[in-house]
């Protein structure tokens, strides 16, 4: 019976052990795209979120009301698929047991994944997702890294209406997605602000592997620039498809791929002088009550993933920050209390500001312009932030 006892006891204190663990640890749960159409994207998510992870675990935890938590999180492959995606954050809520979500990359997949949130009541980091559509369901559970996606393109085309001589005529392409289409729309009405002429204004599919006709369509209109709001692959098409068909512009501007190598790697020489837009850039240099500022953010990232980071790295990062500060406002797991103060927040960190409206939008950040120059990029706009002016206008391909 000694023995017996023994055995017992030291299950007992097993058992204590392990229950004391799961206490001091904050489950969090993400659905994230580490295959199919998105998951370049998707694998930088989760390296922002890996980043946050390993450096606040570094640091002891999360400080809940003066007890440390380490940060846990589960991640699984949504394969791009909104309703896989939906699925597996159910199966996050219900199986897993996760207190906390951080959201998926993409408007479209989190527009799935934030009904099955708000259906738990619990909080959803939405840190790539800034469509409208997201935020106008009256949901109280999501909450956005990213400023609408409506007026990424404002800080290009506020730089064409200044740009001397000034870029009159636009011509803008978008696939039929609801990222690209809502930025489109957000940049057509802000042209009539502007006092610019949309001389076109086209849509193509999703995933279209020929413009070549649309681009025709654009060389018969002579518009000053050029404005895409598709991905990678159809940013490297449209530029291709202009040099082939002889197509000369002042200024050639995407909402997705002059930022990544592989668009530079693509086109080669033929890349320089397009411009590109962010939500941040890693030559910004805030304050952050965590990481310290941007630059040692940057540099933590690269040390561990190396060079290259972009906005969609850190946004993920800025999404599991923002949860670790409200946790340590509210100084408990509780939701409703976790939710309220990242309602009221209102800072700065290494990604810059942050403050959200009624509908858990973002509604203090701005985009900033870049432009590929001589093979590397340049913030070029607004002046305040600019690493140097932009090449403007840019040389016709017979120039080149």
């Amino acid at each position: 019976m000694k023995g017996k006892g023994i055995w017992l006891l030291v299950l007992g204190f097993i058992l204590m052990s392990s229950a004391a663990f799961a206490q001091d640890t904050i489950k969090i749960g993400a659905a994230v795209s580490l295959t199919g159409a998105q998951s370049r994207f998707g694998n930088m998510v989760k390296n922002g979120y890996e980043l946050w992870k390993d450096y606040v675990n570094e640091k002891g935890g999360i400080d809940v009301g003066g007890k440390k938590f380490k940060v846990a999180i589960t991640y699984y492959d949504d394969q791009s698929d909104p309703p896989v995606s939906a699925k597996l954050t159910e199966k996050l809520i219900t199986e897993d047991k996760v207190q906390f979500l951080l959201g998926p990359y993409s408007s479209g997949i989190t527009l799935a994944t934030s009904a099955i949130a708000e259906k738990y009541d619990m909080i959803n980091m939405a840190c790539t997702a800034n469509a409208d559509s997201v935020y106008t369901r009256g949901y109280k559970n999501v909450f956005s890294v990213l400023p609408p996606a409506s007026v990424i393109l404002y800080s290009f085309m506020d730089m064409v209406k200044a740009a001397n001589p000034p870029s009159r005529k636009l011509a803008m392409i978008s696939p039929t997605d609801l990222f690209p289409l809502n930025v489109a729309e957000g940049a057509e009405k802000y042209a009539k602000e502007l006092g610019l002429e949309m001389t076109l204004f086209e849509k193509y599919p999703k995933g279209a592997k020929d413009l070549s006709s649309l681009i025709l369509k654009i060389k018969t209109l002579k518009p000053d620039v050029l404005m895409g709001t598709g991905y990678l692959d159809d940013a490297i098409l449209a530029v291709r498809q202009a040099k082939d068909q002889k197509v000369d512009f002042k200024a050639v501007a995407f909402t997705t791929g002059p930022e990544l190598e592989d668009y530079t790697k693509n086109l080669g020489k033929d890349a320089d002088y397009t411009y590109g837009v962010a939500w941040w850039m890693p030559e910004a240099n805030y304050k952050c009550p965590v990481f310290g500022t941007t630059q040692n953010y940057v540099a933590l990232y690269a040390k561990k993933f190396g060079p290259g980071i972009t906005y969609q790295a850190a946004a993920a990062s800025q999404g599991g920050l923002l949860l670790q500060l409200a946790i340590e406002k509210a100084k408990t797991l509780e939701m409703a209390k976790v939710r309220e103060a990242l309602s009221a927040y209102n800072g700065t960190t290494f990604w810059g500001a942050t403050r959200f409206d009624a509908n858990g939008r973002n509604i203090t950040g701005k985009s900033v312009t870049f432009q590929i120059q001589k093979g590397a990029i340049k913030t070029v706009f607004p002046k305040e932030v600019a690493q140097t002016p932009p090449m403007y206008p840019q040389p016709a391909w017979s120039a080149r």
